[in-house]
Order: structure tokens, then sequence, then C-alpha cells
């Protein structure tokens, strides 16, 4: 009589817990879709969340190989204390530029900041407690619960706000490092990572409290997985990849790039040998598509019942959406074509000629300096034609089709090109660009000079760069205090202030209809106060209703009604007057009237 082996029966025992736990994964999900239409918003979904990541836990371990096998890291870094050296020291360099005197640099807490900061306090309160739907700004709110951490840490300031997101900007370098390190080698992936350590445009993103700065990190980590479950086979690292992808869907709309570039790999790959990577990859392609649909299952279940609310950022401001192209057209009698150009110039040379049109960075400047401007410009030309020749360098594509449908998306097809806040995400391939510029002129050189000190020029232009950087963002950029507006601008100078006075006096925001007291940076700074938007003249009922209150009175005048200074002085005489200046011209930017009780 035959027996199984043992070795037939483990192997029955691990395909049936495998089907198992695929079946838990699948199942759990199943259920936390069907239970969230049901819930309002303000629900408890601690139950939900934590479904959701048992949902994905099993998916994980269901695809995980049976005996992880011991792989070679091209790249060698493991094998060098060097090198692990160089990236944690440079992550040590990128966690003091992003964290040092993260309170009063940039100085405004801008509204946007402010208002996730707003959303934060919601989620601590439990008045929103969905994980999986949409709030400011059409942003998805797992974004909020991941700020909240923030304010449950440091409170409602400007520290609490920002900090988990430097935290992102800060865990980007050594992922990049991995990233460019599977693509070019170690010595590439040091560079790169050393330029964005020290690049203005990323430091500065990664210093304010919006989740722009998750774009680069997500976008990195999914192509890293990509490479590493390639060259190891992996399913782990495949359904890894689908999770990358999966979370993308959850972060800013700039996020969203993450899953559009890896098709784009796929794509390419399946055009240059289709039959091989298909026969190759195929399993671990499955295990990707799974990850990925667990994961964007409540979201995605989400934007499928409410697509206007999950797309109204987009639809608001992509320049076909919102009807803007056509608009302009009309508006400067010109064709949609011409338009189009023009919106590509102004993308495209973001980093080498036009300024940045937002108040979310503002840099009265191009992105680069006219020095390293130059050098991205010859390696993206460089990159570019290499990528798409052919015998093409394939390992070149990724940063190539990153940078382009980046640029495209968020510059090209949205409106008030360029906007700093929509290019985030392209800080990576601009350091990769200008990494491969300086080496191929480096190694054109050393072909041409034997002796040629190739290292030191190497290290010579890092540190200029960085030289560059720090003097652009901390001594040119920081004392003008453009960012956020002068709105806010004033509104963080006042919270002080006002904190101060809101246990036991009434504040009376004469603002409307340039400013109001709901202007988010006022509301969170200075919580639980009781404020009042006058939004007319005053009058002299209004003032003698306030002299009759057991309670002080303060009076938030902003200088476009800074006229009406005299009726209070008038009407309220023991009051006193506090002005606010700016610290760039001194101008009056807000002024308080305090009543005292």
């Amino acid at each position: 009589m035959n027996h199984p082996s043992i070795s037939h029966l483990l192997k029955n025992q691990t395909v049936v817990w495998r089907v198992t736990l695929l079946a838990i994964g699948i199942g759990l999900t199943g259920y936390v879709l069907f239970r969230l239409p049901q819930m309002p918003l303000n629900a408890n979904y601690a139950d939900l969340f934590a479904l959701w990541l048992l949902a994905i836990g099993a998916y994980l371990v269901a695809v995980m190989p049976s005996a992880r096998r011991t792989h070679s890291n091209s790249a060698g870094w493991q094998s060098s204390w060097r090198v692990r050296g160089l990236v944690i020291g440079l992550t040590m360099i990128a966690f003091v530029l992003r964290v040092w005197d993260l309170g009063t640099v940039p100085f405004a807490l801008a509204g946007d900041e402010a208002s996730f900061g707003l959303e934060a306090r919601r989620v601590i309160a439990g008045t929103l407690g969905s994980p999986f739907a949409t709030g400011f700004m059409s942003q998805p709110t797992l974004g909020f619960f991941y700020s909240s951490l923030g304010v449950r840490l440091f409170g409602a300031t400007q520290v609490g706000v920002r900090a988990p997101w430097a935290l992102i900007g800060i865990l980007t370098l050594p992922v990049v490092f991995w990233t460019v390190t599977r693509l070019k080698g170690v010595f590439f992936g040091l560079c790169t990572a050393a330029l964005l350590a020290v690049y203005h445009f990323h430091i500065h993103y990664s210093r304010v409290g919006l989740n722009n700065i998750a774009d680069p990190l997500l976008v990195s980590l999914a192509v890293f997985l990509f490479y590493r479950a390639k060259a190891r086979r992996d399913s782990l690292d495949w359904a890894l990849l689908g999770v990358v992808c999966g979370i993308s869907l959850y972060g800013y709309q700039g996020a969203r790039l993450t899953p559009v570039l890896i098709v784009t790999l796929l794509l390419y790959y399946l055009a240059h040998d289709r039959a091989r990577f298909w026969r190759d990859y195929r399993r671990g392609l499955a295990s990707a598509l799974g990850a990925f649909l667990i994961v964007g299952a409540p979201i995605m279940q989400f934007a499928f019942f409410f697509a206007d609310e999950y797309n109204a950022r987009i639809n608001q401001m992509g320049i076909i959406q919102s009807g803007w192209l056509v608009e302009q057209a009309r508006r400067f009698n010109t064709s949609i074509w011409h338009v189009l150009f023009d919106q590509f110039r102004r993308a495209a040379l973001a980093f080498n000629l036009y300024s940045d049109q937002t108040v979310w960075y503002g840099l009265p400047q191009p992105l680069l300096d006219p020095i390293f401007g130059a050098l991205f410009l010859l390696g993206l030309g460089y990159g570019t034609v290499s990528a798409l020749k052919p015998h093409a360098d394939r390992r070149l594509f990724p940063m190539v089709a990153w940078w382009w449908s980046a640029m495209i998306l968020g510059g090209v097809l949205t409106e008030n090109a360029p906007s700093s806040m929509r290019m985030v995400t392209l800080t990576v391939p601009v350091c990769f660009f200008i990494t491969l510029a300086i080496f191929q002129i480096l190694k054109l050189a050393k072909h041409a000079i034997a002796d040629f000190p190739t290292i030191k020029l190497l290290i010579g232009a890092l540190i200029l760069f960085g030289a560059i950087n720090v003097k652009i963002y901390w001594f040119d950029y920081t004392p003008l205090r453009i960012y956020g507006s002068t709105r806010a601008e004033a509104a963080t100078m006042l919270a002080p202030a006002l904190n101060e006075f809101k246990s036991d006096h009434d504040f009376y925001f004469v603002g409307a209809p340039f400013m109001y007291w709901g202007f988010a940076t006022l509301p969170f700074l200075v919580p639980d106060a009781q404020a009042i938007d006058i939004l007319d003249p005053i009058t002299p009922s209004l003032l003698a209703e306030v002299s009759r209150s057991d309670r002080g009175s303060v009076f938030i005048v902003i200088p476009e009604r800074s006229y009406e200074l005299g009726l209070l002085k008038q009407g309220l005489p023991r009051g006193e007057t506090r002005e606010f200046h700016t610290s760039t011209d001194g101008h009056v930017i807000a002024t308080l009237y305090i009543v005292s009780p």
C-alpha cells in the first residue's frame, strides 16, 4: 500500500492554509465593503479598520513564499558598513533640515495646513470616524487620521500639524537611495539621495503639514518594489507593490500617479519582451493585483458611489474638466493648442525659467538655480533619448516616465502652471537627472584626461548644490514670509495674543468680506474661542451691547477695515490698541482693540 510522502503532505497542508488565508482576506474585505455604506461618517470605524488591516495581513501571509531564499543584493549596501553609514548620515542631514525650528519655518500656518489640523481634531474628537471617505478639499480622510498622530502628541500647534509629514519627507531619503541603487548602483543612489536631502523644494514641502510630500515616497517605494520583485521573483515583493499602489489611492491626487507609473513600466517591458516577461512574472503580477484590490477596495467603493466627491479637486483644477482650457482660448482669442503649448512650456521649465504661481511655496525664482538647472536639462535630455532609443538603457526608463508623466498630468493639465504643490513628486527624478548629467560629464572628462580628479569634483558638486539650496531656503526664502499669504501670516501672529484673552474675552472679527474668523488658521490655533464675524460696519448699538457685557471684548481689525477703529475708540474709549506688523516691510497686518471686563 502506497503512503503519501511527508513532503507531499506538508505541501498539501500549505496549500490548504494559503487557500484559507486568501478566503479570510477576501471575506473580510467583502464584509468591510458591505458595512461601509451603512455607517455615518461620525461612527466608530475602529472595528472595520482593524478588519481591513487583518484582511491585508492575511493576504500577504497567504502569498508569502514557503521558504524565503537568501537573495544577494546587487547593490551590495548591506555588506558595506561605509555605505550604511553614509545613508544614515544623509538621513540625519535630511532630519535636521526638515525638523529644525519646524514651528516657525515657514512662519505662517497656512489655511490648508490648519484645515488638515482641524480635520485631525475631528478625528481625535470622534466626529470624523471614517478613514475610507473624503474630507477637506476632497482629500481622503485616511491622511487626516495620520495627521492626528502629530496633533495628539504636540497639540494644536504648527509642530503638531507638520511633524507627521516631516517624517514622511525624511523617510523618503533611504527609499530613494534603495530605488536608485536598484536602477544604477550604490554610488549613483548615494549621490541622488544626497541631492534630495538638501534640495530646497523637497525641504519646504517636508516642513508643511500637507500630504503632498507623500507623493515622492509612494512612487519611489513602488518603483523599488517593482524592480526588487522583478529581480528576486518573490511573490511577497509583488504583493507589497500592490499594497503601496493601493495606499496611494488614499493620498493627495498626485499620489495616484503611483499605479499609473507601474502600469506604464509593465507596458514598457511587455512591449520589449512580452512572451518572456509574461511567462516569468504573471503570478507575481496576480499577487500585486490582488493586494492592490484588497487595500484599495474601501476607497474605490467610495469613489464608485461618490465619484464627483472623490475627483472634485481634479475636476476643479483640471484644465479640461473645469472648462479652463476652452475659456482661456476664448479669452485670448487663440487656439486650444496654443494654450496647451503655453502650459507645457511653463510646467516643463518650472525648474529653469518660470517661478511658482502659488502661495504654497511662492519662491520668486525657478525651482533650480542656473547651474544645476542646466545640468538637469542635460540629464533629462540624455536620459530620455537613452531610454527610448533602440537598444535602450531600460534602467533609465522609470525616471524618464516618472518625470514626463508627472509634469504633464500635474503641470500641463492643471490650472495656473507651474503650481509647485502639484509637482512635488518631481523632486526625485530631478535629482536623478542632475546626478546623471554630472556622472556623464565626469565620465567624458575621465576618458579625455587619465588622472582627472573625478571623485573630488563629484564631491565638490554635491557640496555646491547643498550650499546653494540651503542658502536659497534658509537665507533667501524664509525671511520673505511669503508662504501661505498675508492672511495666514496675520492669523499666525495673532494666535498667541488671542489665546491669552479667550478665557474671559469675546472676540469680534472685523474682516468681512476680506477675511473671516473661519479662516482655518484662527480656529485651529485658537480653539474653543467665542468669536463673531462683524459682517456690516460697526454700529453704536453693537458697541452699547459690548459695554454691558460682563466679559471683556477683543475686536480684531484687518487693514481693509481699519477706518472703523475710530468708531471703536469713540464708542469704547477705555479700550487698548495693539498693532501687529509684518517683519518684512513693517506695515500693519492686524490690529486688536481690547476692552477689559
